[in-house]
């Protein structure tokens, strides 16, 4: 026992101290990420959050997911990106030089993204920042670099799991690299730049899927590098400090009219260094290879590039290899411009990215356009994977689901696609975009959105149920189209189910009764009906007898059998959700006269009339248990068929009431059986029900009366004589539970199944 308990006690210290060393990493953790964002004045309006990837020379530049607390704003995710200068001055080896020059390459590449706005190209949110140990810097959301991804991709083949937004399908990775070409194309064409620094490190991802650049501290005007060739080349024969490798581009995605000594630019035409690397980069990420795969050996580098006209290639698909040739040629002069390259078979021979380049410029086409593509859309969205149908396909479906002439179109894919998102991207991109939707649908995009109304339930926070579905479900009510009202009444259980009970008292369930008893169409009316039923289990009992006042009205009018079923049904689930003494005083009083319409049909009629026989024979074994009643028939073989004018026949040849008392209560007297063989002379005895003498005269005879009176011994106000027509069913149902003796109980069983089957 010492044993064990020693035992015990050691596991238990192990536990401790783990968790202890746990806490402590954490809490280092959390201090290391509020002292880089401390002081920052750029990130005052921002929540920084968690660590998404790294960019930049040597990826220095860590990157931060962010959410802005802007007011109004219709995104509000954003990046921080940070670079610590503690990091660069440890890398710097206390070369103070170098250090300072590796900060006025990121201070440049940050002043770059202030200049250049384009798709492509990296967006800047707030000015960049600098103070005595960061640099700071808010972006659009990104959430990697393409080298993240080559390393996740490492990882990943190594055993390790990988996030879900660094695993990238061939198809977004080729729209990727087509959006760094039309980048490309950008700073050649209107920009007048010279990137000089592709790599890996200087793509970035968005949260979106985009792919842009970034990484501009190397580049330069065109027309500089053009006339001082030699301005324009790195110089690699230094390469004794690490941090001093990174003032230049990595030798492995350089061109060789960038490297000092390896082979000069005939006549310029420096654009087409950013060429040559895009193409390495290209290789590197869709054949899994790296082709220059040099470090910073100079002189490695110089012995493939002198054999590159004849690299192996093999790796990638025949139509990139036909692409990549002339892109990877030593002669500038000879690679393909960035927009030729975007018109190259490789890209234009797929019709998928086909359709995710013309959604890139859909808001530059015309209606008929659009209305063609997405008509084409519907035949073939169903191959793109949830990721790009997520990320790149939904943004410029929702920037068209405004339009009215394409809504039709626009929504099914719309709805499709949004049962692909999670609750935290509905909050941020859905919802502003469909709220206007929502306000002002009308017709058939109001039809098709309430009967998406599980889809979208399933996408939005449960806040947006009573900010969007619950007016949604309101306007389809108020709209007077009987399909849209239809509609609403099937989806109101479950948008109840996720309502406050308030806002489903207050608003839906006054609609719903509305409809139930001023609307024209029996669908309509059914399907209230059905709703009430559906929906009892959230109401209160004020609630449940007002649906059955709602009922009653509406079956005293329509006795049609679907809506005489509906009622029956609405009946039998409330009387399960609130009890027995309900349905005795309640719903027995609405459905036994319903048993007798002509409407029904046998099958109909049988399962009214089980519901009805469930609900009796309920009360009867509760009442027979608290009364002690040891031998009570069941309820279910009492014949309820129309009773014989011989009463004997009822009940096996004994009435009843001439059932001897029990020794519990007081004597009612005898009664002889009744002979079944009479003569035919003698006229039947008739049941007590049918006796002439009104029920104020059983109510005033004495007790001694004798058991042949099923109203003997009632209380006064139970016996009074109904004042309406089918009273005697209503005084029976509520006598069932109120002040009966044991004998008087049985009698009251019998009496009420009789009237069942009585004529009216």
């Amino acid at each position: 026992m010492n044993l064990n308990m020693q035992t015990v006690r050691s596991y238990l210290g192990q536990a401790a101290q783990t968790a202890k060393e746990l806490s402590s990493q954490a809490a280092v953790a959390a201090k290391d990420l509020s002292s880089q964002v401390v002081g920052a004045k750029c990130l005052r309006d921002y929540t920084v959050q968690g660590l998404t990837g790294s960019a930049g020379p040597s990826c220095m530049w860590k990157i931060f997911a962010a959410r802005s607390r802007k007011e109004g704003i219709s995104n509000p995710s954003a990046s921080v990106w940070i670079l610590d200068k503690r990091s660069v001055t440890e890398a710097s080896r206390g070369n103070a030089k170098v250090a300072e020059a590796f900060l006025q390459l990121c201070r440049k590449d940050a002043a770059s993204l202030a200049k250049l706005k384009h798709p492509n190209v990296v967006r800047l949110l707030e000015p960049f920042e600098e103070n005595r140990s960061q640099l700071v810097m808010v972006t659009e959301a990104v959430t990697a670099s393409v080298a993240d991804v080559l390393r996740t991709r490492k990882a990943s083949a190594a055993g390790s799991s990988v996030a879900g937004s660094l695993q990238l399908s061939e198809l977004e990775i080729k729209h990727g690299f087509l959006q760094v070409a039309d980048g490309l194309h950008f700073l050649h064409s209107q920009a007048n730049l010279i990137h000089r620094g592709i790599s890996p490190e200087a793509i970035c991802i968005t949260a979106g899927g985009a792919w842009k650049l970034a990484g501009f501290g190397f580049a330069m005007l065109a027309e500089f590098g053009n006339s001082n060739p030699a301005e324009a080349a790195f110089d690699y024969s230094d390469s004794s400090n690490c941090l001093a490798q990174a003032l230049r581009p990595a030798l492995s995605y350089t061109a060789p009219e960038l490297v000092v000594g390896a082979q000069q630019s005939a006549g310029g035409l420096f654009s087409a260094a950013d060429i040559f690397t895009l193409g390495i980069v290209m290789y590197e990420v869709i054949g899994d290879k790296k082709l220059l795969n040099v470090g910073q050996s100079l002189y490695e580098y110089r012995s493939k590039i002198s054999a590159f006209q004849q690299v192996d290639l093999s790796a990638v698909a025949y139509e990139l290899q036909s692409l990549l040739g002339p892109m990877l040629s030593v002669t500038p002069a000879a690679r393909p411009s960035a927009i030729s390259i975007t018109g190259s078979q490789y890209f234009q021979g797929d019709v998928m990215l086909r359709a995710l380049r013309f959604m890139d410029s859909m808001i530059q086409r015309d209606t008929m356009q659009k209305a063609a593509f997405l008509n084409d859309l519907t035949t073939f969205w169903h191959k793109f994977d949830d990721r790009v149908l997520r990320l790149k396909v939904l943004p410029h479906l929702l920037e068209e689901v405004r339009s009215e002439q394409l809504q039709q179109l626009v929504l099914p894919l719309v709805i499709h696609i949004l049962g692909k998102q999670d609750k935290q991207d509905f909050a941020d991109t859905l919802a502003p975009a469909l709220m206007p939707i929502f306000q002002s649908a009308k017709g058939d995009t109001l039809l098709l959105l309430v009967r998406s109304t599980p889809t979208l339930m399933k996408s939005m926070p449960r806040p947006y149920v009573t900010s969007m579905m619950v007016p949604l479900l309101l306007r389809a009510a108020e709209q007077g189209d009987p399909r849209c009202q239809d509609e609403m009444l099937k989806q109101l259980p479950s948008v109840a189910e996720q309502t406050e009970y308030t806002t489903l008292k207050s608003e839906l369930l006054p609609r719903m009764h509305t409809l139930c008893l001023k609307t024209t169409s029996a669908s309509v009316r059914v399907n209230s009906l059905t709703c009430m039923g559906r929906i009892v289990a959230r109401l209160d009992e004020d609630e449940a007898g007002k649906m059955l006042q709602t009922a009653g009205k509406v079956s005293a009018v329509d006795h049609t059998a679907p809506t005489v079923m509906c009622v029956l049904a609405l009946g039998d689930a409330i009387s399960k959700q609130y009890g027995l003494a309900m349905a005795a005083k309640e719903v027995l009083p609405l459905l036994t006269p319903l048993l007798v319409l002509p409407a029904l049909s046998g099958p109909q009629f049988s399962q009214a009339m089980g519901m009805v026989k469930s609900i009796l024979g309920q009360i009867e074994s509760k009442r027979a248990r608290e009364l002690e009643v040891p031998d009570s028939a069941p309820l279910s073989a009492v014949n309820t068929a129309r009773p014989s004018s011989n009463p004997s026949t009822l009940t096996g040849g004994m009435t009843s009431w001439d059932t001897p008392a029990m020794p519990s209560q007081p004597a009612l007297g005898t009664r002889s059986p009744v002979s079944t063989s009479r003569p035919n002379s003698q006229p039947a005895p008739q049941p007590s029900w049918q006796n002439s003498k009104p029920i104020a005269a059983v109510r005033d005879a004495p007790s001694s009366a004798g058991p042949s009176d099923p109203f003997a011994g009632l209380p006064a106000t139970q016996a009074a004589k109904p004042s309406h027509e089918g009273g005697a069913n209503e005084l029976l149902s509520v006598s069932l539970f109120d002040g009966l003796s044991t004998g008087n109980h049985t009698t009251c069983t019998f009496c009420l199944l009789a009237l069942h089957s009585s004529p009216v």
